[in-house]
């Protein structure tokens, strides 16, 4: 794990700890809160783009340079933000990434390191924070999905269902936090234009066609809205877009065969 940079805390009143912070959804949602007036603690992998993120956005107070890949760097983070002696007013686990093409073909080192990033990490801080904001006597907490939670997805089978882990979780917690002061919020976003869709150092979709093309996509400032929207209102789930909500919709009127069927033929096709 790689040390962390922290500079002298700034008096401000809020305080937002973002994962993955420095690209796509999550770079939004710190853009986003330090507009509204939050300092930030912003967690990446990278020491060299964490250092960019610091230069672009203002209220940055603290970075946490850690590789979430590797399960031993958890409890390293949480002693991180134990050191933060103000509140943390809003934390964001929103690290996570996805690896694309059949089950056998992904080692199962590739496999454990997604899960100890999208499912590991999550749970692990999901728990410190559900904990931290009790103690305050308030807090908003997002863990971000996917709407590839709702329903298998051959050909990112893993992915898919480490992010149905999230979704179920995420709601059951919002429920048992319910009147606790801490409010929980799923945000579940279809395709986004972020680097989650570069295959192979490439954009597979760069050519206009395939499910995953940038014509389908939506930008990730409009997602990171939503699912900050959804937050402060006290929404335990937010799938961004009707579009979105009509595919999940889908989940309940057709058949698990015919589901199947669909997303295997679409996803061949990214």
């Amino acid at each position: 794990m790689k040390t962390s940079t922290d500079k002298t805390e700034v008096n401000i009143m809020k305080t937002a700890f973002i994962t993955g912070a420095t690209s796509g959804i999550g770079f939004e949602f710190a853009k986003s809160l330090s507009e509204q007036g939050y300092a930030l603690i912003v967690h990446g992998r990278n020491p060299q783009k964490l250092a960019e993120l610091e230069r672009q956005i203002e209220g940055v107070s603290q970075t946490i340079c850690a590789d979430l890949s590797d399960p031993d760097t958890h409890a390293q983070v949480i002693q991180q933000l134990e050191a933060y002696s103000s509140p943390i007013d809003v934390a964001i686990n929103n690290a996570g990434y996805g690896l694309y093409g059949a089950h056998i073909e992904h080692t199962s080192a590739e496999i454990q390191k997604m899960v100890s990033v999208n499912v590991l990490a999550l749970t692990s801080l999901s728990e410190y924070f559900a904990k931290r904001m009790e103690k305050q006597g308030k807090g908003y907490l997002m863990n971000v999905a996917s709407t590839a939670a709702y329903q298998p997805q051959p050909y990112m089978a893993a992915y898919a269902a480490s992010k149905a882990y999230v979704a179920s979780f995420t709601e059951a917690l919002a429920v048992e936090m319910k009147g606790k002061g801490v409010n929980i919020t799923c945000l579940s976003p279809g395709r986004t234009d972020t680097g989650f869709f570069t295959f192979d150092g490439k954009d597979e979709s760069s050519s206009g066609t395939g499910t995953f093309a940038a014509k389908y996509r939506v930008s990730p400032a409009k997602v990171a809205q939503k699912g900050l929207d959804a937050l402060f209102k006290g929404r335990f789930r937010e799938i961004p877009f009707l579009d979105n909500k009509f595919y999940v919709f889908l989940n309940r009127i057709l058949s698990k065969d015919g589901m199947l069927k669909m997303y295997s033929s679409a996803m061949k096709n990214v």
